[in-house]
């Protein structure tokens, strides 16, 4: 997402990116292999074996500078369930990096038993520490010690409140819904003022100003749940082998002023604003998700914004000086008018299900890059990487039989990509269809990337049928 989503700005740009695009005439021209290199740059993959998920592929292409977006990858610790997650800052990458470094922890809280957190409350820091395994596609940045010790006071406090509220009965929705409330709550309540330490003010200040929208997958089993707060999406891929047909559906809804059933609740609740909540298509004329974690500034009670903007006026350090000009939105009544509650759809795979894609909305938004394409791109992508594999006939196979997979693995032939790894694949696409097209793209200045496309990250977590169809059997 922009740094600045004023719509007056982001308008014209928009137009610009796509009625016109960067002239792949007058622009730089790179060659295929510099554009190759520069493509694969951030891609990772790690493959896993006796298990639902077989294999898992990331990248991300900037936009802005630094990247507002983030991604990680992580198993809940000593199981086989897994945790997707991507989220898209907007104003700064502070709250999308928190987010990214902190909500699996507070997931792993909100699903734990009540022996798991009374020795979470026991060991302290370093067991929360061990509350899930990073996959070999994450990278865990540290944090100051001044900061590790204010997240983990409410971390603490989170333990405690889950030990005292403890319900057997909890179920996987609530869980997930309890872990990014309680996560957003905390971004908030951190941003006080700590007398003594303006700088360290200033971090969880600007962590709660800045926002992220985040889109998380938890699959147990069978059973998968994405949560989902703002525009990031997922969609499953489904394959009928009688068709020989790739099939895309979504699991998440985006929050945004283009879906009725979201302007909805947001008219439900503030019920006599709706003539100046909603402008130009974004929440005060400004914020285009409807829903997402930090943008205190749409949380706070107005007496709160005003105090910190009093503390920022009085204040002879640097730190706060942004927000000694601090600007409410006009006619702000009844905050809050932002929260961090997801949308939490449950789905059961089948052995028709290959893959699982999640990426922020760089990528939906590119031209033409459809959910049906998406999921047609990746499916074309695996078909056409499995004719690198070695052929070997199952024993007894019947001359017909082998005959039809060699023709199929011909046709496949001619879907082989450049990139082996699908989700530098899916970047490609989006940028355009053409070299000329994704040349000029990647050749902008960096001053202008942004007036034509955004931060694109994208996860693909590839399933094992044969695993599936086993389960099935066995459950």
């Amino acid at each position: 997402m922009a740094t600045s989503r004023w719509f007056s700005l982001v308008q014209p740009f928009y137009k610009l990116r796509v009625v016109h695009g960067p002239d792949p005439h007058e622009s730089p021209r790179l060659t295929p292999q510099m554009v190759t290199s520069i493509l694969k740059m951030n891609e990772k993959s790690t493959s896993h074996t006796g298990g639902i998920v077989k294999e898992v592929q990331v990248n991300y292409l900037p936009a802005n500078k630094p990247i507002e977006d983030r991604h990680i990858e992580a198993k809940l610790a000593g199981t086989n369930k897994y945790l997707f997650g991507v989220f898209d800052g907007h104003a700064g990458c502070a709250c999308a990096q928190a987010v990214k470094e902190r909500l699996f922890k507070y997931i792993a809280i909100a699903m734990a038993k009540t022996d798991q957190l009374n020795h979470l409350y026991q060991e302290g820091a370093t067991a929360a520490d061990k509350l899930v395994e990073y996959l070999q596609t994450s990278t865990v940045e540290s944090v100051s010690s001044d900061l590790a010790g204010i997240h983990w006071q409410s971390m603490l406090q989170f333990i405690q409140d889950s030990m005292d509220m403890y319900c057997m009965d909890t179920n996987i929705e609530e869980a997930l819904t309890n872990a990014f409330m309680r996560l957003d709550q905390d971004i908030s309540t951190e941003a006080g003022f700590h007398p003594g330490d303006e700088g360290l003010s200033a971090d969880l200040v600007n962590i709660a100003f800045s926002g992220a929208v985040g889109c998380v997958a938890f699959i147990d089993g069978l059973d998968l749940y994405v949560a989902n707060v703002g525009d990031s999406q997922a969609i499953i891929g489904s394959h009928s082998t009688e068709s020989e047909t790739w099939h895309a559906s979504y699991l998440s809804h985006k929050h945004d002023a283009e879906n009725p059933d979201e302007v909805k609740r947001l008219f439900a609740r503030h019920p006599n604003e709706s003539n100046n909540i909603l402008r130009y298509g974004r929440l005060f004329g400004e914020l285009m998700p409807l829903r997402a974690f930090g943008d205190v500034r749409y949380k706070w009670q107005k007496r709160d914004l005003l105090h910190l903007r009093k503390i920022a006026g009085q204040s002879s350090n640097s730190y706060f000086s942004m927000y000694k000009d601090l600007k409410l939105p006009g006619r702000y009544r009844t905050p809050p008018y932002l929260d961090a509650q997801p949308e939490v759809i449950r789905y059961r795979l089948s052995p028709r299900d290959r893959f699982l894609v999640i990426a922020s909305d760089g990528l939906w938004d590119s031209d033409g890059m459809t959910a049906d394409k998406v999921v047609s791109l990746v499916g074309h992508h695996t078909e056409g990487q499995q004719v690198l594999t070695h052929f070997r006939p199952p024993e007894g196979a019947l001359l017909g039989t082998i005959n039809e997979t060699l023709r199929k693995r011909k046709q496949n032939l001619a879907k082989r990509a450049v990139d082996k790894n699908v989700t530098t694949h899916l970047l490609r696409h989006a940028l355009g269809l053409e070299h000329g097209q994704i040349s000029a793209q990647l050749a902008l200045p960096e001053k202008l990337v942004r007036d034509y496309r955004d931060d694109i990250t994208i996860t693909v977590v590839y399933f094992d049928p044969e695993f599936i169809m086993d389960y099935s059997r066995k459950h």
